[in-house]
């Protein structure tokens, strides 16, 4: 199907842009934590996700990470395996396993979190706070767009639109 509105170049798109500057930050900030703690980028997400919202599941954790579950599965194993997090049996659900960190995994956290702490507020050392605070706002109006408007449906329904 045409379009009969004029193509955004690759470079305007907001994917491709978000992506490209995901890429080179996330890999920036990966070097710190595989030198200094041995983590690859799935065990890092994941433990700064079970920091903020523990005690978290599995399956809670696969969605705030927007992760496949054997990634996921993955990241946790090698997590527990290192002493950084534990798994606890749910006293609600006898099925159901809670991930927390342990003290030397909060200790590796917030270093961490301590070295990508500095290099946001460089990123953003660029904008001043109205703007800061529009980028904010542009983002969230961008991410209930895409989850109302986009995924609500399947991207061949999409394309027949």
């Amino acid at each position: 199907m045409k379009s009969k509105e004029p193509a955004i170049p690759l470079e305007h798109w907001i994917g491709y842009r978000f992506s490209l500057i995901a890429a080179r930050l996330g890999n920036y900030v990966a070097q710190m934590y595989k030198d200094r703690h041995d983590l690859t980028m799935p065990a890092w997400r994941s433990l700064a996700v079970i920091a903020r919202y523990e005690p978290i599941t599995a399956k809670q954790l696969a969605n705030l990470t927007s992760s496949d579950a054997f990634k996921v599965a993955r990241a946790i194993e090698l997590l527990v395996r290192r002493g950084l997090i534990r798994r606890d049996i749910d006293k609600d659900d006898r099925r159901r396993v809670s991930l927390r960190l342990t003290a030397q995994g909060r200790r590796i956290y917030r270093d961490i979190e301590t070295f990508s702490t500095r290099v946001e507020r460089e990123l953003v050392a660029a904008l001043d706070e109205r703007e800061i605070a529009m980028l904010r706002q542009s983002l969230d109006k961008i991410d209930q767009q895409l989850e109302t408007r986009i995924r609500a449906r399947d991207w061949k329904t999409f394309l027949r639109e």
